[in-house]
């Protein structure tokens, strides 16, 4: 007979017959071998880890379920909420507090550029250039403008930085390539030859990653330099820079006699 399961539902179901923390890759394997689900998605890997972070106790997620499933480990490995010893009774007396507080900041950061990548993926080509267009823009990027279609040469985003007394033009590429799909060299100059002559720096922003030859050639000697900026990175430089990202300040509290 066959059962009509939710994703979520498969997730804990995957999790039963896994009976060990697992990450939602080892999970997906298991609903696929099981026929737990019939995914629709092209991405069914994302959708999966997305709804088990949503009903996850420990997820930052403002869209996050109510229903609270799952649980995660310090490595991140979900596991179900009632098939789980009690974590705090297996932590030692003698573990430094401030030492667990950083490593959940740690954590929540990790959590939310996964979560800032997972949303680029979700956009089309022209809504990334327009989010890398605002980006630069809130980064301090003047007079930034996108590229009519069919004219760009290679540039999708220019504008100016005040670098200084005076101006630095500045063109930008935006790729949303998946994580498979690395920028390779032939791009990095193709790119460099649109903007030479025209602009002293360009950008080249992926949700992807470069390849090393990509590395290798982003800064040549009598050559205009590209700036490179992966999807990591660029999540990265948004909580730096407090770009879409908002932070919670919470009191870390220490008796000092002295001060008394």
């Amino acid at each position: 007979m066959n059962i009509k399961r939710t994703i979520v539902e498969a997730a804990e179901e995957a999790l039963k017959i896994l009976a060990a923390p697992s990450n939602p890759k080892q999970v997906y394997a298991k609903i696929m071998e099981r026929s737990l689900y019939k995914f629709g998605a092209k991405d069914p890997l994302s959708v999966l880890r997305i709804q088990m972070e949503r009903h996850c106790d420990s997820t930052s997620w403002g869209s996050g379920a109510k229903r609270k499933l799952f649980s995660k480990n310090e490595d991140g490995l979900f596991y179900l909420l009632d098939c789980h010893v009690n974590v705090s009774a297996s932590v030692p007396e003698s573990v430094d507090n401030l030492e667990l507080v950083k490593k959940l900041a740690n954590k929540l950061k990790q959590d939310t550029i996964l979560r800032i990548i997972d949303h680029l993926y979700t956009l089309e080509p022209e809504e990334f250039e327009f989010f890398c267009l605002r980006f630069l823009e809130r980064y301090g990027f003047e007079d930034m403008q996108i590229t009519q279609r069919g004219r760009d040469g290679g540039i999708d985003v220019y504008g100016t930085l005040e670098v200084g007394i005076s101006p630095l033009h500045v063109a930008a590429q935006c790729k949303r390539y998946k994580k498979g799909n690395k920028v390779s060299r032939p791009e990095i100059d193709q790119f460099r030859g649109a903007i030479q002559g025209d602009y002293q720096q360009g950008i080249f922003i992926t949700t992807s990653t470069f390849t090393q030859d990509a590395q290798d050639v982003a800064f040549k000697r009598g050559c205009v330099p590209i700036v490179l900026i992966d999807g990591e990175t660029l999540a990265e430089i948004m909580i730096d820079r407090g770009i879409g990202v908002t932070t919670s300040h919470i009191p870390i509290y220490d008796f000092e006699i002295d001060f008394v």
